[in-house]
């Protein structure tokens, strides 16, 4: 991936020359020529260095350093000035700035100072980053996790495990809710016999049944052999019913009659056949708001809920980001023949700072994508476009620094807030703009222009599982 710089400069063609020089030895060029922009660039993406031109900036250039740091504190900053006196020169360095040049610049000076930074940055990745040749992971059955949330998790799991208790999991898409329910049935005393899954949101009613209960040859058209159902499959194993607040009134009836009777009758036929299943059930859902809604039976609730796990988000345990990165990484080098030896600590701020609306799930994605953008041995940044930005509210300059102007700050921080909030939005209402505008009180036309502006993908946040 090409080093991207940002510029910050008078308008003029002295750097656009140097554009069009530096792209030709591998350099990515952004420029930019008021001083909000900036920062609302650095906001946005990502950034190896940025050079300012201190003569056309009219705010205190040790002050603008600070709110660049406040939004990026691995950035390299390089100022260029008339001024280049010692104590200017000092004041820039003990501040941190990476280096100072003085105008009128030449494009050699400019590439020898990129370079010098460049292999400053590069001994510093190689002293300074998370490594992922680490001792295996804290793990139970398979499930990566030490934070205090995930080890309640494993001790439920445990403690059900070798019941015949029906369990429900609740948790958002992407938590990792069939591993838990694999967790559940290999740790129980059926762990010989089948886990049978289906995800019931996925099929319409009347293949929903066919699955489920099995149906006799000619039953209906294209029937044309006999096929045992999902409940006959997991006879004195486990049948695990994902997304179970998807189906619909008349096969929420039938559910739970089986689960009741323990019985079923294939479609089409009039033989009932005895099961003996262990149920689990799983849901991204409110099943008492669907209830409330009359969308959910009561009487069906109350048969699937008797032992309720819930799993946490990952924005709820960091703690196990890292554990995630380095377990994943290892089948990455492996899938994908590579030998990346960590994740910078800017890259790990990155995740550690995002929302993770697509959960374990997405952070699996983000990953591998960074594999296929990298061509270095430590990941250094990542792409969260598929899902926006973090929903964390105003938190963008916290703790909050009254040396960063106002207007400068409140520019970036409505902006941060727009994206995540739209970003959400449209995460939470499966990407339907009609709806979204509806429920957000914004007009469709509004909500469009946001989406552009921001760049979200709005297919991305419907739910395909």
């Amino acid at each position: 991936m090409n080093k991207q710089i940002l510029i910050f400069a008078n308008e003029g063609m002295f750097y656009e020359q140097i554009r069009s020089i530096l792209e030709k030895v591998g350099y990515g060029i952004t420029i930019v020529y008021k001083e909000n922009h900036v920062l609302e660039r650095l906001y946005s993406r990502y950034f190896d260095i940025l050079l300012l031109e201190l003569d056309y900036l009219n705010l205190d250039p040790i002050i603008f350093f600070k709110s660049v740091k406040e939004i990026d504190q691995q950035i390299s900053v390089i100022f260029v000035a008339r001024d280049a006196s010692c104590a200017a020169v000092v004041n820039a360095i003990k501040s941190g700035v990476a280096d100072y040049l003085q105008n009128p610049l030449d494009i050699k000076m400019i590439i020898k100072c990129l370079n010098k930074i460049q292999e400053e940055r590069k001994i510093q990745r190689q002293t300074n980053f998370f490594p992922i040749t680490v001792s295996k992971e804290p793990s139970f059955s398979g499930i990566i996790g030490k934070s205090p949330k995930m080890r309640e998790v494993f001790g439920l799991i445990e403690r059900v495990a070798n019941t015949d208790s029906t369990v429900s999991i609740y948790g958002e898409t992407g938590v990792g809710k069939e591993l838990i329910a694999r967790a559940i049935h290999f740790g129980s005393p059926r762990k010989d016999m089948p886990l049978i899954a289906i995800n019931c949101g996925a099929l319409t009613e009347t293949l929903l049944e066919s699955e489920l209960f099995g149906h006799e040859k000619g039953s209906f058209t294209g029937a044309l052999k006999t096929k045992a159902g999902k409940f006959e499959c997991a006879h004195r194993g486990s049948l695990f019913l994902d997304e179970i607040g998807d189906i619909s009134p008349t096969m929420q009836v039938k559910l739970l009659r089986a689960l009741q009777e323990k019985k079923v009758e294939r479609v089409g036929g009039t033989q009932t056949i005895d099961v003996d299943v262990r149920i689990i059930v799983a849901t991204n859902q409110n099943l008492k708001e669907k209830i409330s809604a009359h969308q959910f039976r009561i009487d069906l609730f109350y048969r699937i809920n008797v032992i309720p796990i819930y799993v946490p988000p990952l924005r709820e345990r960091l703690e196990d980001i890292p554990l995630l990165v380095r377990h994943f990484m290892v089948r990455l080098n492996k899938d994908l023949n590579r030998t990346i030896k960590g994740v910078t600590p800017r890259g790990m701020k990155q995740l550690m700072d995002h929302h993770w609306p697509g959960n374990v799930r997405e952070l699996q994605n983000v990953l591998e994508r960074a594999y296929i953008d990298s061509d270095n041995e430590l990941l250094d940044r990542f792409s969260f476009s598929q899902y926006g930005g973090n929903f964390c509210g105003l938190t963008s300059l916290e703790p909050a620094n009254p040396e960063i102007p106002f207007n400068i700050a409140r520019s970036v921080v409505v902006k941060r807030f727009e994206r995540d909030y739209f970003s959400e939005a449209l995460r939470r209402y499966q990407g339907n703009i009609s709806e979204t505008a509806q429920k957000t009180g914004v007009n469709t036309r509004t909500l469009w222009r946001k989406i552009s502006e921001f760049k979200l993908d709005r297919a991305a946040f419907k739910r395909t599982d």
